[in-house]
């Protein structure tokens, strides 16, 4: 076998799929001819890098199961957001907030955005490599009550403590009874000082704290958020009227 069968079989087998691309793209081109080892050697490593680089984003674009897994903070229409500056969502596409286990929670009327934009900053956080989750609020309730009762809860809470950043949309303001409340709790403490939440919601924070119905639980569930939030408020009209949708960006 000649050396340079060799030299793609092992590639092969250590599956470094950059690798390969790189050196047959630099065996067919002279201008490497003249180009030092470790020159040619830095060009495959950056391939491989790269490489591997858009396979994680890949996989953890589908992992995290965004609403809108293609929204760009490049396209977000601050025209139609009077209230809202680029350099405010700039600023938090550098990620400071989720090193300081802070969170994000936006708020505005049914259709002006909220939802677009957080899946743009989540999208920008995973482009950094940082893992994300996506729920809708009343469906993380309802996987809270199934995994409690199916004895899967300490699972479950564990694959969302992993996330550096979970993404609650649309969080309503509907009583929670006894067992929700109590479960939310808990997860919201878990995550704690530990991870950061970037939250939606149609209500302003003030509306949350009666769906507890509980006085103590809600402050205490509510005020590890809350009092650690960057607050982006949405104004104007809606949207989906303005660019005349029946649905989109919420």
């Amino acid at each position: 076998m000649k050396l340079r069968d060799k030299v793609f079989n092992a590639i092969s087998t250590l599956k470094l799929s950059g690798v390969k691309e790189a050196l047959n793209r630099q065996l067919a081109s002279p201008e490497f001819e003249e180009m030092g080892f470790l020159d040619r050697l830095y060009d495959l490593l950056c391939q491989e890098e790269s490489e591997t680089r858009q396979r994680k984003i890949a996989y953890l674009l589908k992992q995290a199961k965004l609403r809108w897994p293609n929204a760009l903070i490049e396209d977000i229409k601050y025209e139609l957001h009077p209230s809202l500056k680029p350099a405010t969502i700039n600023e938090l596409a550098q990620l400071t907030w989720v090193d300081n286990a802070n969170h994000i929670i936006i708020t505005g009327a049914t259709g002006t955005g909220k939802t677009y934009i957080a899946c743009a900053l989540a999208r920008a956080a995973i482009y950094e490599l940082t893992p994300v989750l996506y729920f809708r609020y009343s469906e993380l309730v309802l996987q809270l009550v199934a995994a409690n009762k199916n004895e899967k809860l300490v699972a479950f809470k564990r694959r969302l403590n992993k996330a550096p950043i979970v993404v609650i949309d649309d969080w309503g303001i509907t009583p929670l009874n006894a067992v929700e409340r109590n479960l939310l709790f808990e997860l919201i403490e878990s995550r704690d000082r530990k991870g950061s939440w970037l939250i939606t919601s149609q209500y302003p924070t003030n509306e949350w704290y009666d769906a507890f119905q509980d006085p103590t639980i809600a402050d205490a569930s509510l005020d590890r958020i809350v009092h650690q939030a960057h607050n982006v408020v949405l104004k104007g009209e809606s949207i989906r009227k303005a660019m005349g949708l029946e649905g989109g960006a919420s």
